[in-house]
């Protein structure tokens, strides 16, 4: 079968994409900017391309992937990350005169989920469920919406992973210091959190209340906007608990929810993998909270529990027509990040809940491990090193506070 590159090697679920693909017999090359990355280390790799880190300079990482692209012989490049996705959406076009797929939306598409503004624009012409988000562009602006927004309010990034004008790459996550109780405190946060990082001037963050409930996804594999296969999750925990990336997670099923999703990918005429994210509140209303146009962090979750998707991805870049996924297990429970997991309990310990102490350790028990996989064991190695690395100190601040 012909070969694929697959990027950002070093996640988790660059690693689902290069075992899934490895397995089915495809060649898998993988693309990092470190030596020792899980992707690269693991035996479904037949081999590893090593570039320059984008972040620092993506003309020069763009310059050297469309010679390494031009001197190999590829079917097709797999952006994983937000980062990696939505530059090579960017330069789709001038990359693929090498003669490579790019396994990416459009631009003139993906834009339409890179920025929040547009998303939650789409989303009021199909009357779906969203929270109430305000695009401020000046402090006059900030001063008119103070009073009628509703609190607690939260600010943030358009993108979690964006990039400047000047080719600058810059990373927001929202955590607890982005909530606002009171117009006051809106007006001081969100000047801090404007001047805390360069990309604001190009892109204002947002300002949208804050919706309480439990976060519930539906991820598709979709052509020209048909889903062919869908898998739902929950997160049974974050980092922050607040509200953030997931640490432990299992599957549901909700019609409704898959609704909404479908209409927003029916509209986008979308093609590729996606995760369409909802809050779903203690009312049972989803309310819709981003689009990522990309392969998701927790995508090794939904291949455990029955849906293939980088596999289903790759026989619809062939020209393929996969048949449509429909059903898929929901007794899959997956802690996806012990770091992450270690922040969670920080957080909680913190306030004074030592009852946090029970469900942490059980989860070293029951759920499974994402990055754990008994034929391919040394991608297991390499992320148990980078859990220690990144959870060491956090831990011991947990055992501090304790």
């Amino acid at each position: 079968m012909n070969e694929v590159l697959v990027l950002d090697s070093n996640g988790q679920a660059a690693l689902s994409i290069v075992r899934s693909l490895g397995r089915h017999g495809v060649r898998v090359t993988a693309g990092t900017e470190r030596r020792f990355a899980l992707g690269s280390v693991s035996k479904y790799a037949t081999d590893t391309y090593l570039h320059p880190d984008p972040a620092d300079d993506c003309y020069a990482f763009l310059d050297h992937l469309r010679t390494h692209l031009a001197d190999n012989d590829y079917f097709a490049v797999v952006p994983v990350t937000g980062k990696t996705t939505s530059l090579l959406s960017r330069h789709k076009a001038e990359l693929e005169r090498t003669g490579t797929v790019v396994a990416a939306e459009d631009w003139e598409t993906l834009s339409l989920v890179y920025d929040k503004a547009n998303t939650f624009d789409l989303a009021a012409t199909l009357d779906i469920p969203a929270p109430a988000t305000f695009t401020p562009e000046s402090a006059d602006d900030l001063d008119r919406i103070r009073d009628e927004l509703s609190y607690p309010a939260v600010i943030k990034s358009r993108s979690k992973s964006m990039w400047t004008a000047n080719g600058e790459h810059k990373l927001s996550r929202v955590n607890d210091s982005y909530y606002v109780r009171s117009p006051d405190e809106l007006l001081s946060t969100y000047e801090t959190i404007r001047e805390s990082n360069d990309v604001f001037e190009e892109y204002p963050p947002l300002v949208q209340e804050y919706v309480p409930g439990e976060t519930q996804t539906t991820v598709v594999l979709a052509d020209e906007g048909e889903i062919l296969a869908h898998f739902q999750e929950r997160r049974l925990r974050t980092d922050p608990p607040s509200g953030g990336n997931s640490t432990l997670l299992d599957g549901v099923r909700n019609q409704r929810m898959f609704e909404h999703a479908r209409l927003l990918i029916e509209r986008l005429e979308w093609t590729g993998p996606a995760q369409v994210e909802f809050m779903k509140r203690p009312n049972g209303e989803f309310q819709l909270i981003e689009i990522n146009g990309r392969y998701w962090g927790s995508l090794p979750l939904a291949i455990n529990s029955g849906v293939d998707f980088p596999w289903l991805h790759y026989r619809l870049l062939r020209g393929e027509r996969p048949q449509v996924v429909g059903s898929y297990r929901t007794d899959v429970v997956q802690r996806r990040l012990l770091y992450g997991d270690l922040n969670w309990l920080q957080h909680h310990l913190a306030d004074g809940d030592l009852r946090a102490f029970g469900p942490f350790c059980r989860a070293f028990v029951g759920p499974k491990h994402t990055f754990v996989s008994i034929d391919d064991p040394r991608p297991t190695a390499i992320a148990l090193i980078q859990a220690v690395e990144l959870g060491t100190g956090q831990l011991l601040k947990t055992l501090h506070l304790t």
